[in-house]
């Protein structure tokens, strides 16, 4: 590329210098030509003028003897070979040279008759002169042109001339004047050496430009290989050189250049921090992965993997057989059926793990065509799950029965009015409303606890004073307390607890504690409530000395719907769901619910938010 621009811009420079020259060499020899002519003409013109002078002025005597004599002049001009006549030619030709070869050395002029033949010449004899009628300045004359112009090379000469022909007014004869054009050739080697000296700079300067931007190119060329040898190597911080001096385009280049690059580093450290995080995912993981290969051999296996299998050993740099890690030969025909089908496929499976046997969902995933991703699903859980939500559905429609049953019955004995008293019907409506109540509050729960179950962050947070609201909580529930002759004792300190929290979620957890304390509760009893701060935490006692429970119930209270004695809280208008929602709203909180009781001694709730 850069051997072809060179040649093609020295031959472009070469033509241009060759093509102004050229044209401006023309312009001058149109213009010299043109100057020669008028100044040739002006010769001519003199020369018929001086020859008519002296012709007059070679007759003496009277006017008879000037009659005879410019008749006997007449006569000799006519005859070709008379001396005299040709002295008086000769005599106008060296006055005319004298006049005019003060413009041009060179001049040379030369008389004809009207048949081209020579009469006079300045520079050669007439003897050694042949006809020119031949030539194109006097042929044109002779033909009837009154001058005639003409460039040609002399044979007599030797040398290029411009003719000027013109027909005198003496017998027809023709008057040739011709000067050298030596001064055109002149102006030609000038122009030529100019044109050698301005094209040789132009070149000269025109190559320095040229290795001056290659070279500019060449190092531009020498900073991309180096760059890319470097990143070839694993060195990604590797740039090319930004030259402020270079062009446009180039620097444009580097700038991309060094720009894909940065991209290219930033996203390799992120793929290097993907793959660590990866890794450490997988290794984070509560499901056993393994890798097996097309030997059926596992050549890799995630931390929770080798503690559930008890398999200490390295794979990736000890791989086993995958039997070994699973105990069941039935796994590795389904890695081979997936080796040979390319399809991910899942299965159920009774696996030995440490201590115990556990029901696994199996899906076997190919990589490649040389290894496949085996993920266990440990379906324990979900097993457990499943029988906490039939648990649920059961005891939702169980709760759901009681009332509604209570409340069809008593409808239908109403509809009977002849065996019932106003009294009776009175107080079926009464039992009836009471249901009705408790239907409520058990569907409100429901929704309450769904509504938090749901959430993973709570919202419409607000600053409030914990003290405040307990002591709120302790007036809302006076009554329910004096009825069963129950001391409510907030304590002394502190005074003032800032929280931020939803105020009605707090205030519902502080309800559901001491609602639980006063109902289950025995006659002349006490219930102590208590908070502290500890950094972003904040935890809520509540403390009784009532009948108390037994671990059993202990580890259970949170559950929904579970009841410590069933009969009683039903009894007491309980729907089963208040601890479980203090539970979910602490969890929500970044907390915990926890319990501590004794039989016959008393109970202590204690609930941790991050509030």
């Amino acid at each position: 590329m850069k051997k072809r621009l060179r040649i093609f811009g020295n031959i472009l420079i070469i033509l241009i210098i060759f093509i102004v020259s050229t044209l401006n060499y023309r312009e001058l020899r149109s213009k010299h030509i043109q100057s020669f002519e008028n100044y040739l003409g002006n010769v001519t013109s003199y020369f018929d003028q001086a020859l008519s002078r002296i012709l007059l002025n070679s007759i003496d005597g009277t006017d008879e003897t000037k009659l005879i004599s410019q008749a006997e002049i007449i006569e000799q001009i006519n005859s070709e070979e008379s001396g005299d006549f040709q002295k008086l030619l000769e005599q106008t030709i060296d006055e005319t040279m004298e006049v005019f070869n003060v413009l041009a050395s060179d001049l040379r002029i030369t008389v004809m008759d009207e048949t081209g033949k020579v009469l006079a010449d300045s520079i050669f004899p007439v003897k050694e002169l042949n006809n020119h009628r031949a030539r194109p300045e006097v042929w044109k004359v002779i033909s009837g042109a009154k001058n005639y112009s003409n460039v040609r090379y002399s044979d007599t000469e030797s040398a290029e001339r411009l003719y000027f022909s013109a027909r005198s007014d003496h017998n027809n004869m023709i008057v040739r004047a011709a000067v050298l054009m030596d001064t055109l050739i002149d102006a030609k080697v000038t122009i030529t050496l100019y044109a050698l000296i301005i094209g040789g700079v132009s070149l000269v300067i025109f190559n320095l430009i040229l290795s001056l931007i290659f070279k500019k190119q060449d190092q531009h060329q020498i900073d991309l290989v180096q760059a890319l040898t470097k990143i070839d190597a694993g060195d990604l911080t590797a740039r090319m050189e930004e030259d402020r001096h270079a062009s446009v385009d180039n620097r444009k280049f580097v700038e991309n250049f060094n720009l894909t690059i940065s991209n290219f580093e930033q996203t390799f450290k992120e793929m290097q921090e993907g793959r660590i995080w990866l890794n450490a995912i997988v290794n984070s993981l509560m499901e056993p992965l393994v890798v097996v290969n097309q030997e059926l051999q596992v050549v890799f296996a995630n931390k929770y993997a080798k503690t559930l299998f008890n398999r200490n050993i390295d794979p990736e740099e000890t791989p086993y057989p995958f039997v070994l890690l699973t105990h069941d030969a039935k796994l590795d025909e389904l890695c081979q059926r997936v080796f040979d089908s390319g399809k991910t496929t899942r299965e159920e499976f009774r696996l030995q793990v440490t201590g115990s046997y556990n029901a696994f969902q199996v899906m076997v995933s190919p990589v490649d065509v040389n290894y496949v991703v085996v993920l266990f699903n440990d379906m324990s859980y979900e097993y457990e799950a499943r029988q906490l939500r039939s648990s649920f559905v059961a005891n939702v429609t169980h709760e759901l029965k009681t009332p509604l049953t209570s409340i069809r019955g008593f409808v239908e004995t109403l509809r009977n009015r002849n065996n019932t008293t106003p009294e009776q019907a009175n107080n079926f409506l009464d039992i009836i409303d009471v249901e009705a109540v408790r239907l409520e509050r058990l569907i409100n729960d429901i929704l309450r606890l769904s509504d938090i179950e749901r959430l993973s962050n709570d919202s419409e947070l607000e600053d409030f004073d914990l003290v405040e609201l307990v002591d709120e909580c302790l007036v809302q529930l006076d009554d329910q307390a004096s009825e069963k002759q129950i001391n409510l004792i907030p304590s002394d300190e502190p005074t003032f607890l800032p929280v931020k929290a939803n105020r009605d979620r707090i205030k519902q957890v502080l309800l559901n504690l001491l609602d639980n304390a006063i109902k289950y509760h025995r006659i002349h009893g006490n219930v102590w409530i208590d908070m502290e701060r500890q950094g972003k935490f904040v935890t809520i006692k509540v403390k009784d000395d009532g009948y108390g429970f037994d671990e059993q119930s202990a580890r259970r209270v949170f559950e929904r719907f579970y009841r410590v004695d069933k009969s009683r809280s039903r009894m007491l208008g309980g729907t089963g769901l208040g601890l479980s929602i203090v539970k979910h709203i602490a969890l929500l909180y970044d907390g915990e619910a926890s319990v501590k009781s004794t039989p016959n001694v008393g109970s202590t709730f204690k609930v941790i938010l991050k509030i």
